[in-house]
C-alpha cells in the first residue's frame, strides 16, 4: 500500500553531499553570522543558489498547520516568515534536513511542490559547513496517483506507483526536467536515493536498483518496513525482524545487512535520530524504548516505568536518548535505560486525548529537543543536558514540525 501523503516521511539528510568543500573557514560561534559573502563554491556537490557560508548551523523550525500553510521560525531571532500560504487542498510533507513539501492533488494529478528552507550544514570530515540563503518554493514535479518523497544523500525521491522523478541536489535549477525512473518492483516502504542508487522496500525484500532501473542485486530480507533513515554510517530501513543496514563498499558497491532484534522481542514501528549521527531509537511496545547502535550493530533496550510515544537518539558521545512518555513527561535516557533528567508533564493534555497523540512530534539537535504540544499550540525547546524548558514557542498550530539548518 502507497503510504498516504501526511504520513510521508522525508528522511534525515544525515550525509548530505559530503564532498570537498573549497571554502576554507570552519565556524565556532554560536550565532549564525555570515563568515563571508561568497557564495557556495561551485563543487561543493550542493546547488545553493547564492547562499553565503556562515559561521554555525543557521537553525529554524519549520511548521506546518491545519491549512496547509508553513512558517519557518528562526530560533536565534525567534522571527517568523511564511514559507507556503495557506491552501486547505495541500498536504505538507515534513521531515529533518534542507527540504519541504507540499503536495497537491487534483482528480488523478499530483503536483509536489519542492521548498527550500536555505539553511543547511554539510559534514567535512572532522567538523562541517553551514549555509545560509534564500527560502521559497523552488520547483515542482507532476505526475499521476498518490506520492510519496523520501530525501537521500544527493538526491531526493518523488515517487507515483513505480515511476520515480530523481530531484538531483546539484542541480535544483533544473527541478522540472528531473530524470524518471521505472523500478522493476511493486514498493510497498520507503523508495531511498543513496549513494548512486535507489533503495527500495518491495514484498519482503529491501532490493537494491541502478540509477537506470535495473536491480543489481537483493539487499536483504526486511517485513512491513514503512520507515528509513541516513546515518553516519549508512541507510537504515526499520523491519519486523530488526534494522537492514546498506553500506558503501570500497569501490563503491553497496552492501546491505539485517541487524536483527533480540529473540523474542517487539519491533520498533519506526527509528529516529539527529542527523549525521549513528545512533537511531525508536519505540518498544510498552517496556520502553530500542536504541540502536548503528556503528556497533548492536540493539538495546532502554526499560521505562511508563510506556512512550515518541524516542530520539542524540547521538553523542554518552549515547543519551530523548523520550516523551504516555504521562506527557520528556525524558533523557542513559544507554543503560538510567534516567538522567525529566520534565514536569507539559504534553499531558495532547497524549491523553487520541485526536492529537499521533501530532506530537520530538526533534533533536546538539543542544535541544523540539517538542510540539498540539493542545497548547506550542513547541518547547528542551535543554537535553538537564531537562530544562529553555522556551515557549507559542502562537502556532503545529500538525508538523521539521528542524533545518
Amino acid at each position: 500500500m502507497t503510504p498516504s501523503p501526511r504520513a510521508g516521511r522525508t528522511l534525515v539528510l544525515a550525509s548530505l553531499l559530503a564532498a570537498g568543500l573549497t571554502v576554507t573557514s570552519c565556524g565556532a560561534s554560536d550565532a549564525p553570522a555570515p563568515a563571508s559573502s561568497a557564495a557556495v563554491a561551485p563543487n561543493d556537490g550542493v546547488d545553493g543558489g547564492g547562499a553565503a557560508e556562515v559561521a554555525s548551523p543557521a537553525l529554524a523550525l519549520v511548521i506546518a498547520d491545519a491549512d496547509g500553510e508553513l512558517t519557518l521560525l528562526d530560533l536565534e531571532t525567534a522571527e517568523r516568515s511564511t514559507l507556503a500560504d495557506a491552501d486547505a487542498d495541500a498536504d505538507a510533507v515534513l521531515g529533518v534536513g534542507r527540504f519541504a513539501h507540499l503536495i497537491h492533488v487534483d482528480g488523478d494529478g499530483t503536483r509536489v511542490d519542492i521548498i527550500d528552507s536555505g539553511r543547511w550544514t554539510v559534514p567535512h570530515g572532522d567538523h562541517t559547513h553551514s549555509f545560509l540563503g534564500d527560502a521559497g518554493i523552488i520547483g515542482s514535479i507532476d505526475g499521476t496517483g498518490p506520492a510519496d518523497i523520501r530525501v537521500g544523500d544527493t538526491a531526493t525521491a518523488v515517487r507515483f506507483g513505480r515511476e520515480v522523478a530523481l530531484v538531483d541536489h546539484e542541480k535544483l535549477a533544473d527541478i522540472e526536467d528531473a530524470p524518471r525512473v521505472t523500478l522493476p518492483v511493486d514498493p510497498t516502504g520507503p523508495v531511498v536515493p543513496f549513494s548512486g542508487h535507489l533503495l527500495a522496500a518491495a514484498g519482503e525484500m529491501i532490493h537494491i536498483v541502478d540509477a537506470e532501473g535495473t536491480a543489481t542485486g537483493v539487499g536483504a530480507p526486511c517485513t512491513s518496513s514503512t520507515d528509513a533513515d541516513l546515518t553516519r554510517v549508512g541507510a537504515v530501513f526499520a523491519c519486523d525482524a530488526g534494522a537492514v543496514l546498506v553500506t558503501r563498499q570500497v569501490g563503491g558497491a553497496l552492501a546491505a545487512e539485517l541487524i536483527p532484534y533480540p529473540a523474542g522481542s517487539a519491533p520498533a514501528s519506526d527509528l529516529a535520530g539527529r542527523a549525521d549521527r549513528p545512533d537511531l531509537a525508536g519505540i518498544a511496545a510498552d517496556q520502553g524504548a530500542w536504541l540502536l547502535d548503528v556503528r556497533a550493530r548492536e540493539w538495546m533496550l532502554l526499560a521505562t516505568d511508563t510506556p512512550l510515544l515518541r524516542a530520539a537518539a542524540i547521538g553523542d558521545d554518552e549515547s543519551r536518548t530523548v523520550v516523551i512518555a504516555t504521562d506527557g513527561t520528556v525524558r533523557v535516557l542513559a544507554p543503560d535505560g538510567t534516567e538522567l533528567a525529566r520534565t514536569e508533564p507539559l504534553l499531558a493534555a495532547s497524549a491523553s486525548d487520541p485526536s492529537l497523540r499521533d501530532r506530537v512530534q520530538l526533534l533533536v539537535d546538539a543542544r535541544h529537543a523540539y517538542v510540539s504540544d498540539p493542545a497548547t499550540g506550542a513547541v518547547f525547546e528542551i535543554d537535553h543536558a538537564d531537562g530544562a524548558v529553555t522556551r515557549t514557542l507559542g502562537g502556532l498550530d503545529p500538525h508538523q514540525i521539521q528542524l533545518v539548518g
